[in-house]
């Protein structure tokens, strides 16, 4: 059983938690891992390199198509990025 004082901080320490960051609240409140950042950065990672790559290919090769596309999920990531670093 804890003291009147352990409870006090407890109850300090949750509603500083739930203030700072409300979904890890939510997650340790429910019981749920919270997502992981990591894999969603090394998707994104991935995913650039693709984007590159199919730009850099869409140059050498005479096909406008290719290059478009390249041009369009490089777009993507880069509003990706901006897009996490603004939340």
């Amino acid at each position: 059983m804890l003291s009147h004082h352990d409870r006090t901080e407890l109850e300090k320490i949750e509603r500083s938690l739930e203030l700072s960051d409300p979904d890890l609240a939510a997650a340790l409140r429910d019981g749920k891992r919270p997502k992981s950042r990591a894999l969603r950065s090394a998707f994104l990672i991935v995913v650039d390199v693709l984007a590159v790559m199919l730009l850099v290919l869409g140059l050498v090769l005479p096909d406008p198509g290719i290059t478009l596309c390249g041009i369009l999920a490089l777009t993507g990531t880069v509003w990706t990025h901006v897009a996490r670093h603004r939340i």
